[in-house]
């Protein structure tokens, strides 16, 4: 299992980037919590057999039959037996004599369990591919050599060149406003597919396990004080560790047998954890994400907020710089210039907006003075 896992690392990220901590927690962290989940799902050796049925027939290979068909065709529990007290009046939670059109709850879901946490692990990977799709590695060429990396390593050529960068760079921000514009709406756009994702997990999860997900793990909160001889457990309920299934067979002489059989599920061990926790960790990431949506909600809406988060990147002597810059820029221009303030080392940052502002200045001097030319 370690030698399994640790196969799973995570990427320092030193290269520059668009993206943010939420972002991350979407494709990276949650794509391979999903993985993990789906290794420990398949490791069956630390658990035994992944069910085990009692056939009552001294023959090894029906038991083998008995056990591959419980496990492809489901077991059930009775839902009256869940609430009766186990050892007086059932062995264990759900299991006992079920009268004819009694309600009862088939788990189905034993043989699905590794392929669909792999699927619900690449679709939140999904944004992240769509993004990287849309941007193209755009944002790298646009910061060329000034991003932390570059600016704190060995090589001082780029310290020494920033002022003939700065210049590039500037010049490209001015004349490629439109394809700034389409690039920070992509953007925004994949953000608010991350939110799309995990609620869509969250609602197809509870599908997934008979509509008993959404409030899994409230539930088992709920009971984790109470006497475990007299609580409902719900692990019990979703993921019952004991449950019975139906067999039929011929007998000796030609006629059906009818074999209610008791079955050890003893992957339910892993899958109860597992789910416990992608509850706990997909409500937190439901929260993040929709807290830092309203976030970018406001710097939507707000041009003054925009204005404050550009100051807090860049060096108090160059404020009123950076009051020059945003004076007229657009939603998508700010986006790329806070997306460069991450990537770049404070100083450098400030020096660029010092820069872009004075080639600012210049420009709309120059707009005036052809203007007054040509009405003149």
């Amino acid at each position: 299992m370690f030698k399994a896992i640790s196969k799973i690392k995570v990427k320092v990220e030193l290269k520059p980037v668009v993206d943010n901590l939420v972002f991350k927690l979407h494709y990276r962290y949650t794509y391979i919590i999903y993985m993990v989940a789906v290794i420990l799902t398949t490791l069956y050796d630390l658990i035994g057999k992944k069910i085990n049925c009692m056939s009552g027939v001294p023959s090894a290979s029906y038991g083998k039959v008995v056990n591959s068909y419980c496990f492809i065709m489901s077991t059930f529990t009775v839902d009256r037996h869940h609430g009766e007290q186990v050892g007086v009046n059932v062995p264990h939670p759900g299991v006992g004599p079920a009268e004819p059109n009694e309600p009862v709850t088939y788990h189905t879901y034993y043989q699905w369990v590794p392929f669909v946490l792999f699927l619900q692990g690449v679709l939140f990977y999904v944004p992240h591919w769509l993004w990287k799709g849309f941007e193209g590695g755009l944002f790298r060429v646009i910061i060329q050599d000034l991003s932390v990396r570059d600016y704190l390593g060995s090589d001082l050529k780029n310290y020494y060149s920033r002022h003939d960068r700065f210049v590039a760079l500037s010049k490209y921000i001015t004349a490629h406003k439109e394809a700034c514009k389409s690039w920070a709406y992509k953007f925004f756009l994949c953000e608010f597919l991350n939110l799309g994702v995990v609620v869509g997990m969250l609602f197809f999860t509870d599908w997934f396990l008979g509509g008993e997900f959404l409030t899994y793990g409230a539930n088992v909160l709920e009971v984790v004080r109470l006497d475990p001889e007299n609580r409902t457990d719900p692990m019990a309920y979703i993921f019952p560790k004991m449950a019975k299934c139906t067999f039929k067979s011929f007998g000796a002489s030609g006629t059906i047998q009818v074999r209610d059989v008791m079955c050890l599920i003893a992957t339910n061990i892993i899958n109860e954890k597992i789910y416990l926790f992608l509850w706990v960790w997909l409500v937190l990431l439901t929260t993040v994400t929709s807290v830092w949506l309203l976030y970018r909600i406001l710097t939507i809406i707000l041009p003054p907020l925009r204005l404050f988060l550009i100051k807090k990147r860049v060096n108090p002597e160059t404020e009123s710089n950076v009051e020059a810059v945003m004076k007229h820029a657009s939603l998508s221009h700010w986006f790329l210039l806070y997306s460069l303030g991450k990537n770049m080392e404070r100083s450098v940052f400030s020096e660029f907006i010092h820069s872009f502002a004075s080639d600012t200045t210049q420009a709309d001097t120059s707009s005036l003075l052809k203007a007054d030319d040509e009405k003149s």
